[in-house]
């Protein structure tokens, strides 16, 4: 428990970078919501020719999807920001079980990663509340996507603390997540067989879910619990072998 508060209290002193996330994370989902509901302006006028109404209430709740990119970095800098300013020598001699550590580490991104989710909901909820107040009615599918982006944001923060444990610096480890999404997964999702497996596609096909979703929900959270329990062990592998200055 200590070791857990004290991780919770790193947070607290770098309030400059996590205001930084916090406005940019806002600032997406802000002009993502404005974005939907100008669209559904448009799109509802389909709706006087026989054309069903568009689903408002799920796409403004995808928009704070947006919070996952930052779990991400969030995840990934409460681990690498120790190893840049040298405090991570301090923790290691504190709680010379380096395995602790990073399991702490893990929890509290998990935590962080879905907290910074909250923010974005409520921006969503208020905008949507004075721009559209009679257009919307969540309902308790609407309310289950919320928790699911709530459970995913939380695993992808656990995967850039172990990410950013693999690797031990920021650059490094945000290279290696934005490679992995941009580059590496879209092009083994050309293999058909071999997408369902892919970690990105199991969070947003399978935890979150689309419309039509081609994983279940079981299928998706299993999928990506193997990778954070493989990174996890990699994670830990590594910091026990790493020397620390």
């Amino acid at each position: 428990m200590r070791l857990f508060a004290s991780e919770l209290l790193k947070i607290q002193t770098a309030p400059r970078t996590l205001l930084g996330l916090l406005l940019a994370e806002l600032a997406i989902v802000g002009i993502g919501t404005a974005s939907v509901i100008d669209s559904s302006d448009e799109s509802s006028v389909g709706v006087e020719f026989g054309f069903p109404p568009p689903d408002i209430e799920r796409d403004l709740i995808s928009v704070v999807g947006a919070s996952l990119l930052f779990a991400l970095l969030l995840g990934v800098l409460l681990i690498t920001w120790e190893y840049r300013h040298g405090t991570i020598t301090q923790t290691f001699l504190v709680t010379p079980v380096r395995e602790r550590v990073i399991a702490v580490k893990a929890l509290v991104a998990g935590l962080a990663g879905a907290a910074l989710a909250v923010p974005a909901l409520l921006l969503m909820l208020v905008i949507a509340e004075v721009w559209i107040p009679d257009r919307i009615d969540f309902a308790a599918h609407d309310v289950s996507l919320a928790g699911r982006i709530f459970l995913a944001s939380a695993i992808v923060g656990v995967l850039g603390m172990e990410i950013g444990a693999i690797t031990g610096r920021q650059l490094g480890a945000i290279i290696v997540a934005f490679a992995w999404a941009i580059f590496a997964e879209p092009a083994l999702s050309i293999w058909g067989s071999v997408q369902e497996y892919l970690p990105l596609y199991a969070i947003f096909e399978g935890v979150i879910g689309s419309e039509e979703p081609q994983l279940s929900f079981g299928r998706g959270l299993l999928t990506i619990a193997v990778y954070a329990v493989a990174l996890g062990l990699a994670a830990t592998v590594i910091t026990r072998r790493r020397d620390i200055t």
